[in-house]
C-alpha cells in the first residue's frame, strides 16, 4: 500500500519555527515548494524553499488567514520552479496535530489550483509548538472531477547533524514488548523505545557486517527492515555472518536474514520486506528511498556511489563501514586489521570526499569492467581495485556495534551529542581514532544535490549483470 512523509534539512526546520511559532502565542501561516522522491512504496515531499508573506499577505488574529495574492505569488514561484506547493500553519498545542474544519476547508480549496497549475499534489503541514510537525498529501480522485483526498503522511522528519522524527500514532504504532526488552527500556526510556521501534531501517548488503547489524537491531527492538541483497549464501559465508547455517546455502541472503530477524526479534510486530536486488538496480534504488536509515554494508565503489547520491539528494542518512585486514603475502599471518564507521549526509562530509570510494572506480564497475578478470589482472598494481576479502566475524561483529552505536547517536543524541564523527579501530594497537574536522572538499557534487530528490535529472542506478545473474542462478537450482 502506497504511503507518504515529508522530509526537510535542519535549516528550513529552523527558519519555519522562528516564523510560525510566535512570541505572542498566535498562529501564523506560509506556503513553501517541495521535490517529490519517489521510493518503491513511499513518495516523500522535500521542502526546499520557503515563501514567506510581505507585508499586508496575512492577517494574524489568533486565527490566521491570507490574501488571494500571496496564494498567487506562491503558485507562481512554485510553478517557475517546477516543484509543488506546501501550505504551511501552526497550531497552539504540541506533537503530531490533527485538522480542524476550517483547516480542511482551507486545503479542499487549496489542492485543486496547485494541482492543475504544478502538476503535483498539494501538500498541507501544520507545526506544533515544539516543532513537531505532521503533514498530509492532497491526491486528486481519478473517479470524481474537482475531487481531492487526504492521505496523510506516516512521518515527519528533519535531517541536520542529528535526525528528528514526528511519527503519526495512526498510521505507525509504537510496537514494544516491556517485559523481553526491560533492559533495553531502563536505558533510555520508553518513549525512546516506542520512536525506535517505528524507523524504517534499510540495509544494503547482507554479508558479515550487514547480517549482524539486523540481528542487533531486530533484538533491540526496530520492527521494520527492508533488506537490499542479490546475493546467495555460499559456504564461504558460514564464518562470519549471522543468522547463516549449511542448509542455507543457495538461498538469498535476505531471505535467510528475514527468517534470522523473525527468530530472534523482541518486537511484537515485525516487518521485513525482502528486496532481491542490488542498490544499483532501480528496484533496489527505489526501495531505499522507502527508508528513514539506510546502513551501506556494501564493499564495492558504484554501491557506495548510489548510496553518496541517495544521502545528500534525498536527505537519507547513511551510516557506512568497511574493514581492511592486511597479511602477509602468504595469507598466513596477519599484519593489522582497522574498521571506520561513518554517517554521512547533509551536514556531514561524503563518503567520496572521505576516500570511501572513487568515481573513476564506480563508472568502471557499472559498465562492468571490474567484473571481468582481464581487465582487473591488468590492475593488479592499483590497491585501489584490490578486493579485500579477508575478514574475520570479531572484526565484522566490532563494526556491526559501531554502525548500530551511530544510528544511535544520531536519533537519541545522548547529552545533546548527536555526532560522533568518524571512527577507525586499530586492532593491532587496540585503539579508537575519533575524527569531527572531515569536510566535503571544495565543489564537492553531492554538496550540490542536497534535497533535489528526483529533480537532480541524474540516474545512477542501471543494469548490474551480476545480480542479474544471481537471481538466474537461484531460479533455476529452485526449481
Amino acid at each position: 500500500m502506497k504511503s507518504y512523509s515529508m522530509n526537510m534539512t535542519s535549516a528550513i526546520h529552523d527558519a519555519l519555527v522562528k516564523h510560525l511559532i510566535r512570541p505572542d502565542g498566535q498562529e501564523d501561516l506560509c506556503f513553501a515548494t517541495y521535490v517529490p522522491s519517489t521510493g518503491a512504496m513511499r513518495t516523500t515531499g522535500i521542502i526546499t524553499e520557503i515563501i514567506l508573506p510581505n507585508e499586508g499577505d496575512r492577517n494574524v488574529h489568533w486565527n490566521v488567514g491570507f490574501m488571494p495574492e500571496y496564494f498567487e505569488r506562491a503558485i507562481r514561484i512554485a510553478r517557475g520552479k517546477k516543484q509543488g506547493l506546501v501550505f504551511l500553519h501552526s497550531h497552539l498545542t504540541s506533537g503530531w496535530q490533527g485538522m480542524s474544519k476550517d483547516d480542511v476547508v482551507a486545503e479542499t480549496r487549496l489542492a485543486p489550483a496547485a494541482f492543475s497549475t504544478t502538476s503535483f499534489p498539494l501538500v498541507g503541514l501544520t507545526m506544533g509548538t515544539d516543532g513537531a510537525c505532521s503533514a498530509r498529501f492532497w491526491i486528486k480522485d481519478p473517479h470524481a472531477k474537482r475531487s481531492y483526498q487526504r492521505f496523510w503522511c506516516e512521518n515527519v522528519r528533519v535531517i541536520g547533524k542529528k535526525l528528528s522524527i514526528t511519527f503519526n500514532d495512526h498510521l505507525l504504532k509504537p510496537a514494544f514488548n516491556s517485559e523481553q526488552q526491560m533492559r533495553t527500556i531502563s536505558a533510555w526510556g520508553p518513549k525512546i523505545q516506542e520512536d525506535l521501534s517505528r524507523i524504517k531501517i534499510v540495509i544494503a548488503g547482507l554479508g558479515s557486517v550487514g547480517s549482524i547489524i539486523a540481528e542487533i537491531l531486530a533484538r533491540a527492538g526496530f520492527s521494520n527492515f527492508i533488506l537490499i541483497d542479490f546475493d546467495l549464501v555460499e559456504l564461504k559465508n558460514l564464518d562470519r555472518c549471522s543468522g547463516m547455517f549449511k542448509e542455507d546455502v543457495g538461498r538469498f541472503k535476505v531471505d535467510t536474514v528475514r527468517d534470522a530477524i523473525l527468530k530472534c526479534a523482541t518486537s511484537p510486530d515485525v516487518r521485513v520486506r525482502v528486496v532481491p536486488f542490488s542498490i544499483c538496480e532501480t528496484e533496489g534504488f527505489h526501495a531505499a528511498l522507502d527508508g528513514d536509515i539506510v546502513f551501506s554494508c556494501v564493499d564495492r565503489p558504484w554501491p557506495r556511489q548510489v548510496l553518496n547520491f541517495i544521502s545528500y539528494a534525498h536527505l537519507v542518512p547513511i551510516i557506512d563501514g568497511g574493514i581492511l585486514v592486511r597479511t602477509n603475502s602468504s595469507n598466513t599471518r596477519i599484519i593489522g586489521a582497522d574498521w571506520k564507521a561513518q554517517t554521512v549526509g547533509y551536514k556531514r562530509a561524503c563518503l567520496e570526499c572521505l576516500g570511501q570510494y572513487k568515481t573513476e572506480n564506480a563508472i568502471l564497475e557499472r559498465n562492468g569492467f571490474l567484473d571481468d578478470p582481464s581487465y582487473v589482472l591488468g590492475l593488479v598494481e592499483d590497491k585501489a581495485y584490490k578486493e579485500a576479502h579477508e575478514n574475520v566475524f570479531p572484526f565484522s561483529s566490532n563494526l556491526a556495534s559501531l554502525e548500530v552505536l551511530q544510528l544511535l547517536s544520531l536519533f537519541i543524541a545522548p547529552s545533546g551529542l548527536a555526532d560522533v564523527g568518524q571512527q577507525m579501530f586499530h586492532f593491532t594497537l587496540g585503539t579508537m581514532d575519533q575524527d569531527k574536522t572531515k569536510e566535503c572538499c571544495t565543489g564537492c557534487y553531492f554538496q550540490s544535490i542536497v534535497g533535489k530528490g528526483d529533480s537532480t535529472g541524474v540516474q545512477v542506478y542501471d543494469r548490474h549483470l551480476v545480480a542479474e545473474n544471481a537471481r538466474a542462478i537461484q531460479l533455476s537450482t529452485s526449481k
